[in-house]
């Protein structure tokens, strides 16, 4: 079935334009005799508008670049839909009749160009070098690595440890990033230690394994991800630490046992998601926007250089 940009093409105008038309925007301004080329073009393709096709709801497209471990495009879909419904959308891991794009973590041109053939309706999460046809929210990710050294330092903590994992897929190495960044903190403050710096998998097995093998322990660890965290608690605890932790999590709350926690994707990013992607499907906003969004310590700990306070 035709798209919109197909329309758009055939008529003339914009997608933009073409999308309006069909929602039935009251505030858009054309002549009658675009608007009638537009709905007469719509019809001989067969393209039907969301609400012909879903009735209030509107189908969202969810694309995943390989981010996290297998099963976790699953996960997050349904950790998303409860919030998704709440605001008339549909989402699903199939583009078959999307109306609406959602793409997570990095995609080629050729890829864009691909959603964009779905839908001008398109937000891409942590897609570096945006060019400002769609929208786009990324996450500030040195900023979230600062805040755990601030932390740290705050407290009078400077023996500092990373117990970290890699998790290798078939286009990226999941967790090489995170270490990478918390390593230049480290060196940066003159801090880091090699024998206080651990990387293994993203397991629990692995995360007791290097606690373990550490002669002295330091005061402060922060851990790479929640899995990897449950095996150092359990080593920290057989080895009676009171090392103060913080547990970089992606995705899920509820994830950490216990510590600190840096959550990345807060329930605020997803809000914004929903948001800007419903005044799109609405033509409420005709720019794109790109939003930054900082991550986020356990509410209780939050930096104050992020304007939070106890």
């Amino acid at each position: 079935m035709a798209g919109i940009k197909d329309i758009a093409a055939r008529c003339g105008v914009s997608p933009a334009t073409v999308s309006r038309v069909l929602n039935e925007d009251p505030t858009l301004s054309v002549t009658d005799t675009v608007r009638k080329a537009v709905e007469a073009e719509a019809v001989r393709v067969g393209y039907k508008t969301p609400r012909q096709r879903r009735g209030t709801q509107n189908h969202v497209f969810l694309s995943l670049s390989p981010v996290e471990k297998p099963g976790f495009e699953k996960k997050l879909l349904s950790f998303l839909e409860p919030n998704a419904r709440m605001r008339g959308f549909q989402l699903s891991l199939s583009p078959e009749g999307a109306d609406g794009v959602i793409a997570l973590g990095e995609f080629s041109a050729d890829e864009i160009s691909y959603f964009q053939s779905i839908s001008e309706s398109l937000l891409l999460i942590n897609n570096t070098g945006s060019d400002y046809s769609y929208d786009s929210i990324m996450i500030d990710y040195s900023n979230a690595e600062k805040q755990v050294m601030d932390y740290f330092l705050a407290g009078g903590i400077r023996d500092i440890g990373y117990v970290g994992g890699l998790y290798r897929r078939s286009s990226s190495v999941i967790g090489k990033r995170r270490a990478e960044e918390f390593r230049s903190l480290l060196d940066a403050n003159g801090l880091f230690r090699e024998e206080w710096f651990r990387i293994g998998t993203m397991e629990a097995d692995s995360g007791y394994k290097e606690v373990m093998a550490m002669e002295k322990l330091p005061d402060g660890i922060f851990i790479s991800d929640p899995d990897t965290a449950k095996g150092v608690f359990r080593a920290l605890e057989e080895r009676k630490s009171r090392a103060v932790t913080v547990t970089y999590n992606n995705f899920f709350p509820g994830a950490v046992e216990k510590g600190l926690e840096l959550r990345i994707f807060t329930d605020d990013v997803w809000l914004t998601a929903f948001r800007m992607l419903s005044e799109k499907m609405k033509g409420e906003r005709g720019q794109s926007m790109s939003v930054f969004c900082p991550a986020r310590l356990s509410e209780n700990t939050a930096s104050l250089k992020q304007g939070e306070q106890k």
